[in-house]
């Protein structure tokens, strides 16, 4: 009708955007009855399949509103550390490493700079000492080094070593194994490297690293919890009260509901 078509126009289309925008939406309209129609005469002997998908649907989506309901009424989303660090604990075997992680710092010079040697202790200083790790971004910043620190974060193993002159197809694992700061030597160019932390392949992860990914577990089975709680009691009331019947006979178990 006219009525609903204006109810749908955006107040703010004028003349041939309005026309435009009618003819779309009688089109889209038009089109829709078309096809219904058609699916009436192709798929007339399959009217009860259908009916009973859309009932289907219709409980299904009845029920989840139901659900989102009480879901909104007494969910949190608020999971504290002391229960994802329990979680973490209780199932450290869900959360092994399909890679290696590293934890570590790479610094890139000049083959030529003739204080190597002093920039290598300034390195391992910078380890243990804020000063000194002040120290060593300046120097590196005033001399154009690249330093490249990932002390802060775990990073995977392969993508610590694309920063590093070194074939990713042979075997690097060894690397791991040293301990203090390594050297590579490349033309020009000179490289210290250090690892701080690791977490191999196959160990647990790390917690922080699957953090998020535990709040996501918590917070999908307190949802399950509420749907559960409230499934149970619905269920418990209406038998308390009679609205639901519950029988055993000879082919198995037989439920009726009646509305009140």
């Amino acid at each position: 009708t006219v009525q609903d078509i204006s109810a749908v126009v955006p107040q703010n289309l004028k003349g041939d955007d309005s026309l435009s925008f009618v003819k779309q939406y009688t089109d889209k309209w038009l089109v829709r009855q078309l096809k219904v129609q058609e699916a009436d005469q192709l798929f007339s002997g399959a009217e009860k399949d259908i009916e009973k998908m859309v009932e289907d649907y219709r409980q299904t989506l009845l029920t989840s509103k139901v659900d989102q309901y009480y879901i909104d009424q007494e969910m949190s989303d608020e999971v504290s550390q002391e229960d994802i660090t329990e979680y973490y604990n209780t199932h450290k075997s869900q959360f092994l490493l399909d890679r290696t992680l590293v934890k570590g710092r790479i610094l890139r010079f000049d083959a030529s700079y003739r204080q190597s040697s002093k920039l290598k202790t300034q390195m391992q200083k910078a380890a243990t000492s804020q000063n000194d790790d002040k120290a060593l971004s300046d120097l590196c910043a005033k001399n154009n080094f690249l330093l490249i620190d990932n002390r802060s974060e775990w990073v995977n193993f392969a993508d610590f070593l694309s920063n590093l002159p070194i074939p990713q197809s042979q075997n690097n694992e060894p690397l791991l194994d040293k301990m203090g700061i390594q050297e590579l030597k490349i033309g020009s160019e000179r490289y210290y490297f250090d690892f701080t932390l690791v977490c191999r392949k196959g160990n647990v992860a790390p917690l922080e690293i699957v953090s998020d990914n535990i709040r996501r577990i918590l917070i999908t089975q307190r949802r399950s919890q509420i749907i559960k709680s409230h499934e149970e009691q619905i269920l418990k009331s209406a038998l308390e009260q009679g609205d639901v019947r519950v029988y055993k006979n000879m082919t198995g178990v037989k439920a009726d509901a009646e509305n009140k």
